[in-house]
């Protein structure tokens, strides 16, 4: 349980206090009515009710702050003033000994009392506001005081006088107007404009105080045969209480632990004040009351219903103002990108679909700009994309609609049927981009389509077409629309979806090619390939459904299934053969590499079948490492498994040197591209030859791919290669014949 401190503890204390003065005056009042009391009896519960009002005020400024501790301490001094002037009228009533009218201090000090409050409250900061939002809070401020006005005025004609005439009279209502008016000064600044520092609900405690002067004037007249009930004395006792329970509130707030970041408190009603709705539901039920009883309305109130519906009509119409341009702003910030200002993907396809004249549609997205992000940051980041924007509609002009679509792509609608688009948009960006000073060269990748009539709609899913298969072919380059693209949309959309049943059907299957050391031939590993035979259908080339499987996002569960069985193949040879059983090679496509989850698979999967690390191999292709990031990371938790690392079809990516040093690699592939050209001159082995040196200076192991001549074979080992693979050693099989190959090795030693 949360210990209470200083001040919260002090604030309720004076909470019991109030309430102990307010229990005495009333068991006093009651016990001197049945017997003969003194008129001077409630009067010490009366000044040590208003103290407590004095004290804790003060005790609130000593916890408060700024503004707030301002507000509490000219309320002290309008209390103190309370209670001096309560002190004053008492003492002249002991002194009398019987009930006096308030003398000319002590009604000083009540006046006084009343406007240091409201001058206290005046006094609150408010927040700055647009001159809108100041002409709503004007009009409701007007709502309330006219309904505040109505109520008063009709209280005081038609309330007999508490005294028939004389100072007494005006005395009492000149304290009746003005707390009225703190009162409506009170509920105006917590409920409409705002409490500024002071706690709301504070303020709302306080509000209540202007009710007790209209209050002892109705009870007045039924006090005169007790000397000793003295109004002025009674109304002291729950003022006292009030004060203390708007201490107690103000101290709260001010020791409750901040909210974190991000967690907002629940308003329902967030925005609407409804003070001036309340107010206008007490003139309706005020005019409905007066109606019933005299059958007819005063023109007092007929005319303070008149100004109130005006001052409605105008606020609503005020109202209607704001809405609208909220809308607009809702609107424009539903339309367009936060970011670059430019129109959004909801516009830019709302206007295709309204267009109906010929029109050309560009997409383009920049190259490589995930890693430059991750390099410059996220504030250098979008500034690039700004800069990009600005580069797009320099570059065609007013009469194009420039468009962010989604991250680092943009679009372009430019009016009728234009070529060379794509390569205007290309070549606009050969110059450097201006980021904060600095000079950054951005290439981009575009989509182009072109339609009229019926086809201008569906321009932006073909241009994004043409975008994707642009990337496919590289990067800073161009691709106009063809009727073939939206055929090998359709097919590999089917082919997604057949592949979504053969992974939940069981329609794949692994081979494994055997890797050989040389000269022997003896089998040291296999490197598994997935292979699918739909049912009733023909097979399907890896060529072809691995990529659409990449596009769609199930490489994630194909590659999953490969890792799952390739694992639970290779703990069968490791069972069987124990330290000879081959090592497993298994392919980890770019899209698996930015999976953060991969290394956590890996690993679950080698414990659950209890597989050594280092009969799995995992191998990766250059360029899904070239650019560092995520999947470099990630190629690192693998290899902190033990598992090995293979650059699969090494010596044809970016800057594979390079890739040597930041990529925790055990074992290069050398691409088959160079072991076709062995056997020739000595320019035409120079890579070959390079490589096979390369790994051996750098600890690596070097296996030479696509190997399908003894020729070759042989000219591999003269240059240094121990470990091989092609269709001279063996084509790829099921796990029996890599069964059967390790069955026989023994034999062959």
């Amino acid at each position: 349980m949360r210990r209470v401190d200083g001040p919260a503890r002090t604030a309720g204390r004076i909470v019991l206090l109030a309430v102990v003065w307010a229990a005495l005056t009333v068991l006093l009042g009651i016990g001197g009515a049945l017997g003969d009391a003194p008129a001077w009896l409630l009067w010490p519960t009366g000044v040590a009710s208003a103290a407590t009002a004095a004290y804790a005020c003060l005790v609130a400024a000593r916890a408060g702050h700024g503004a707030a501790r301002a507000f509490w301490h000219r309320l002290a001094v309008a209390a103190g003033v309370l209670t001096a002037g309560t002190l004053d009228h008492s003492l002249h009533t002991a002194i009398a000994g019987h009930r006096t009218s308030m003398g000319a201090f002590a009604a000083t000090c009540y006046l006084g009392a009343v406007v240091g409050t409201v001058y206290a409250m005046l006094c609150l900061p408010r927040q700055p506001r647009t001159w809108r939002t100041s002409l709503a809070n004007f009009l409701d401020v007007a709502v309330v005081g006219v309904a505040a006005s109505l109520v008063t005025s009709h209280f005081l004609l038609t309330m007999p006088m508490p005294a028939a005439s004389g100072t007494l009279a005006t005395e009492l209502l000149l304290i009746v107007l003005i707390t009225a008016c703190a009162a409506t000064v009170a509920v105006v600044r917590v409920g409409v404009t705002g409490s500024g520092p002071v706690h709301g609900p504070a303020l709302w405690y306080l509000a209540p105080i202007g009710l007790l002067a209209p209050a002892t004037w109705v009870v007045y007249p039924w006090t005169t045969p007790w000397p000793h009930l003295s109004v002025t004395a009674m109304a002291m006792a729950p003022l006292g209480v009030l004060f203390a329970l708007a201490t107690r509130a103000q101290i709260r707030v001010q020791e409750r632990p901040a909210r974190p970041v991000g967690v907002r408190r629940s308003r329902r009603w967030r925005g609407i004040s409804v003070v001036p709705y309340a107010a206008i539901l007490v003139i309706a039920v005020l005019l409905v009351g007066v109606t019933l009883r005299l059958g007819y309305l005063p023109p007092r109130l007929v005319g303070g219903s008149v100004v109130l519906i005006t001052l409605v009509v105008i606020r609503q119409l005020a109202a209607l103002s704001d809405n609208t341009v909220l809308l607009d702003r809702l609107e424009e910030q539903a339309n367009h990108d936060d970011l670059t200002g430019c129109p959004n993907r909801r516009l830019f396809a709302a206007s295709l679909q309204r267009r109906t004249d010929p029109a050309t549609v560009a997409v383009c997205d920049l190259d490589g700009f995930g890693t430059l992000n991750d390099r410059l940051g996220d504030e250098r980041g979008d500034a690039l994309l700004r800069a990009a924007a600005a580069r797009i509609a320099e570059t065609f002009g007013p009469d194009a609609l420039v468009a962010r679509l989604l991250g680092d792509e943009f679009g372009v609608l430019v009016p009728g049927e234009q070529e060379q688009l794509g390569e205007r948009l290309v070549r606009a960006f050969r110059l450097p981009l201006r980021v904060d000073g600095h000079d950054l060269l951005v290439t981009v990748t575009a989509g182009v389509a072109a339609g009229r009539d019926e086809a201008v709609p569906d321009l932006l899913r073909r241009a994004e077409l043409a975008l994707k298969a642009a990337k496919r072919a590289g990067a800073n380059r161009h691709q106009e629309h063809t009727r073939e693209l939206d055929s090998t949309a359709q097919h590999d959309a089917d082919l997604a979806a057949a592949l979504r049943r053969g992974l939940e059907m069981g329609e794949f299957r692994l081979v494994y090619q055997p890797i050989v050391e040389l000269p022997g031939g003896r089998l040291t590993g296999v490197e598994a390939l997935v292979r699918w035979h739909p049912q009733g259908g023909p097979p399907v080339s890896p060529a072809e459904f691995i990529p659409v499987a990449e596009q769609t996002g199930l490489i994630l569960d194909l590659g999953l299934w490969v890792i799952e069985t390739a694992c639970a193949d290779a703990a069968r040879w490791q069972l069987r053969h124990g330290a000879a059983a081959p090592r497993v090679n298994i392919n980890v496509s770019a899209r698996q590499l930015l999976d953060p989850d991969l290394p956590d698979q890996v690993a679950s999967t080698m414990a659950r079948y209890r597989l050594d690390p280092d009969k799995i191999t995992l191998e990766i292709t250059e360029t899904a490492v070239f650019g560092g990031g995520a999947a470099l990371s990630t190629v690192r938790e693998l290899r902190e498994l033990g598992v090995g690392v293979a650059l699969d079809d090494f010596g044809t990516g970016q800057s594979s040197l390079t890739l040597l040093r930041t990529c925790p690699v055990t074992t290069l592939k050398v691409d088959k591209s160079f072991i076709d050209e062995l056997n020739g001159t000595a320019e035409q082995e120079a890579i070959a030859t390079s490589l096979s040196t390369i790994a051996a200076t750098l600890g690596l192991r070097a296996v030479a791919e696509g190997v399908e001549t003894q020729e070759q074979a042989i000219r591999l080992e003269a240059l240094g290669y121990r470990y091989a693979q092609g269709y001279y050693f063996a084509k790829p099989g099921p796990a029996a014949l890599i069964d059967a190959a390790l069955d026989r090795t023994p034999a062959q030693q």
